[in-house]
């Protein structure tokens, strides 16, 4: 009996690409902000208080909706300051809002979160949410929720 091993898997930054992240940050939190952030649909600024330190955070994210709610996916480790949920700001589309924001670390939620958005999205836009899905497979919520598992989360962004 042979088993399968799932072809899916979360992307999973390297040094490099990280060192590069935060140096088009720099760039990318004042272009969000400004009239040029009203087109730029995929991108958000999140910002809100460390827990431990106290010190604020802007961090420019991706941004996708599902069903008429915001969400940001992402395998970084701020993502630690929002457990157990927290008021953030987010500059999106051009506007500063207050929402709510709660993170999903659970890999079968992760899962039914990607398995939502790839239907939305489409298997050629899995890099845009963080996957590598080879060819036209179309992954089931078992593979999906292997390959996030404790590498990938979910930022739900709701009303405070």
């Amino acid at each position: 009996m042979t088993t399968r091993t799932s072809t899916v898997r979360a992307f999973e930054p390297s040094h490099t690409f990280n060192t590069l992240t935060r140096a088009g940050n720099v760039v990318m939190r004042p272009l969000i902000r400004s009239r040029m952030g009203a087109h730029m649909h995929d991108l958000a600024v999140i910002s809100f208080t460390g827990r431990k330190t106290g010190r604020r955070y802007a961090v420019p994210v991706g941004y996708q909706e599902l069903d008429g709610q915001g969400l940001i996916l992402t395998a970084a480790r701020w993502k630690a300051n929002l457990r157990g949920g927290a008021d953030v700001e987010v500059v999106h589309h051009g506007r500063t809002r207050w929402v709510r924001a709660d993170l999903i670390e659970e890999a079968d939620e992760v899962a039914d979160v990607y398995v939502a958005l790839l239907q939305q999205l489409g298997l050629k836009k899995a890099m845009q949410i963080g996957l590598k899905i080879p060819g036209d497979h179309v992954p089931t919520h078992d593979e999906l929720a292997q390959a996030v598992d404790g590498k990938r989360a979910v930022i739900r962004l709701g009303p405070r």
